[in-house]
């Protein structure tokens, strides 16, 4: 009988096993963050600064989880496009009118000509909504767009969140 043989040979199961229990820990760590993840997506889907107002036409609605694991928290997001009548300004407008109690918009310059961006975290209460913020972007629409007639602004809100430690 070849016993340094059959020592090799459970040696080599035992790092397989060794090897599936890892593979197996690590899928179940994944799948509590998948699930924290898809907690935030679906809180931020909730928040008022992605309601579509009134006349706008949704283009699309996409959402990313942020994976990582326990240690490093990527954030997820969620992102809502829709087409407005109102021009880049009159958007900017209306989101200070509407938010700035709530989310705190400053405007930033770095947009095309003629356009409007404004990024802002939630308040007046910053543990409420922790390490989440929003960037809203209002352009003028182009001839590529897929908008309806009489659209002259496509607007881009997009709001990400990391999860609870």
């Amino acid at each position: 009988m070849d016993i340094e043989g059959m020592a090799r040979g459970r040696g080599g199961r035992f790092v397989a096993a060794v090897a599936l229990a890892a593979v197996a820990a690590a899928a179940l760590a994944a799948c509590s963050t998948d699930a924290a993840d898809q907690k935030v997506i679906d809180r931020l889907f909730k928040m008022d600064v992605l309601a579509v107002p009134p006349g706008a036409t949704v283009m699309s609605r996409t959402s990313s989880k942020g994976g990582g694991n326990s240690a490093i928290r990527n954030a997820s997001s969620v992102t809502l496009v829709y087409a407005t009548t109102q021009t880049p300004a009159e958007v900017g407008n209306r989101f200070h009118a509407g938010f700035d109690p709530t989310w705190h918009f400053k405007d930033n310059g770095a947009v095309d000509l003629g356009g409007w961006r404004a990024s802002g975290g939630p308040g007046p209460d910053p543990d409420a909504e922790p390490d989440t913020v929003a960037d809203v972007t209002a352009r003028r629409v182009m001839s590529a767009d897929k908008a309806p007639a009489g659209t002259q602004s496509v607007v881009t809100v997009s709001v990400s969140a990391t999860r609870p430690a």
